[in-house]
């Protein structure tokens, strides 16, 4: 009598077949798995901040090197700066351009998408009030069409919402105290940026609310 069990070599593999040990591992089908961002993580305490960078697609680049985020960070008090272990420059994921995201922390590492080379953001929806306070304090040069709503940036706007924004919004995320809701979560972060972005005088005062 036929066994199919006998005959199929591949039960018990992982994906790829991989053993290490006697004990099956899967494939780490990405460059940066979260094992990467723990080991960055995991720097020694006063070692420098690691600054790694994707080839971005045709249709996007990097408005900001590795060494500006650094120039910025230096200006933090050391106490907030040295819990960053590492600044990634990534090559925005199709899930992210859906999703909208612009920036992310995994760990105690900040994670910065590339922006569209059309220096265009567009919504297929018109962005709400709260949408629009948040850029406005970094460009507001909205334009309406039959079908989606663009917000057009240069490139010194874009440059100086990657720096003294997202880049701040994340790094307020590594230094946050633990929030159990999202929602406190973001409101610290987003703080944070805007108190930051005030000091280092990018933005007036009244632009803190």
């Amino acid at each position: 009598m036929r066994n199919p069990i006998r005959r199929n070599r591949k039960i018990g593999k992982t994906q790829g077949g991989r053993v290490k040990d006697g004990r099956a591992q899967e494939k780490l089908n990405r460059v940066f798995s979260d094992n990467i961002w723990q080991a960055l993580s995991r720097l020694p305490e006063g070692s420098k901040c690691r600054v790694l960078a994707e080839n971005p697609s045709r249709n996007y680049y990097h408005p900001c090197t590795g060494d500006e985020y650094l120039a910025v960070l230096k200006q933090l008090p050391a106490c907030l700066a040295n819990h960053v272990k590492a600044i990634v420059l990534r090559r925005t994921s199709k899930l992210d351009v859906r999703l909208g995201v612009e920036a992310r922390r995994r760990f105690s590492c900040v994670i910065l998408n590339a922006f569209p080379t059309s220096n265009e953001m567009t919504w297929d929806q018109p962005p709400t009030a709260s949408v629009r306070r948040h850029y406005d304090r970094w460009c507001s040069r909205w334009v309406t069409g039959p079908s989606m709503v663009k917000l057009q940036w240069t490139r010194d706007e874009i440059r100086s919402y990657y720096l003294y924004h997202l880049f701040l919004h994340e790094v307020g995320h590594i230094n946050q105290p633990w929030f159990h809701h999202l929602r406190r979560r973001e409101g610290f972060a987003e703080n944070f940026a805007l108190e930051w972005a005030v000091k280092l005088q990018q933005l007036p005062p009244s632009q803190k609310t």
